[in-house]
């Protein structure tokens, strides 16, 4: 795709993490550098890199362009409904670009665009349903863990229910009765619908401790 060389003057944050995306889309995680990114820009590798300080940089500016499209969430849901749905939406986000969550190695999105459009409201909705700081955290703590840890593992991970089966005939099955009675009676193919299920039992659980040790939440 041939382009008109770009003046150094436009290669603003928003231009250059777009570029950023394409390459990473096409070229896959191993194949993101500034010099492909320059090409792409039709400009010079040593400018766009001044423009983002580090690789990490270039990272952080794709990771904030993608989280300007997160979706808002009704103010009129309940507490636990609405963190279920948010953090839905960090995983379903997430999950789309997952190559980009690998080559962060687990740093937190950050941006300007993820802080105000995910974890202020977020905390917002915690902290006016009546938890306390310290609960508020905890529980935005191990749903944010959980949600990157879920994309990370189904990103790099190959493993099917079919392979964890012939892996058990393998060993034999008088070996493993209790991975034989998972494999035939849950299916964990939908990493999507276990997912869902894990957090809502996660919110709930941590809103009723939170519920018996703060009375206000329920009022």
């Amino acid at each position: 795709m041939t382009r008109t060389k770009a003046r150094p003057e436009t290669l603003n944050h928003e231009v250059i993490a777009r570029a950023a995306l394409e390459v990473l889309n096409r070229d896959g995680p191993l194949g993101l550098s500034f010099r492909r990114v320059a090409e792409v820009l039709g400009t010079n590798h040593v400018i766009v890199y001044r423009r983002c300080g580090s690789f990490e940089g270039l990272l952080d500016l794709c990771a904030d362009l993608i989280a300007a499209d997160f979706p808002s969430v009704s103010g009129m849901l309940d507490w636990e409904t609405a963190t279920e749905a948010r953090f839905q939406a960090v995983y379903d986000m997430w999950a789309a670009h997952a190559d980009l969550v690998v080559l962060m190695r687990g740093r937190a999105w950050v941006g300007r665009n993820m802080m105000t459009h995910f974890y202020e409201p977020t905390y917002r909705s915690l902290l006016e349903a009546g938890l306390s700081v310290t609960a508020a955290q905890e529980l935005f703590s191990v749903l944010y863990r959980y949600t990157m840890g879920s994309v990370v593992a189904i990103a790099a991970n190959t493993w099917d229910q079919g392979m964890g089966r012939e892996a058990a005939a393998r060993v034999g099955g008088e070996l493993l009765p209790s991975v034989e009675t998972v494999n035939r009676e849950v299916d964990v193919s939908d990493m999507h619908t276990i997912f869902r299920a894990t957090v809502r039992k996660l919110i709930v659980m941590f809103g009723t401790q939170s519920l018996q040790e703060n009375p206000r939440i329920s009022e």
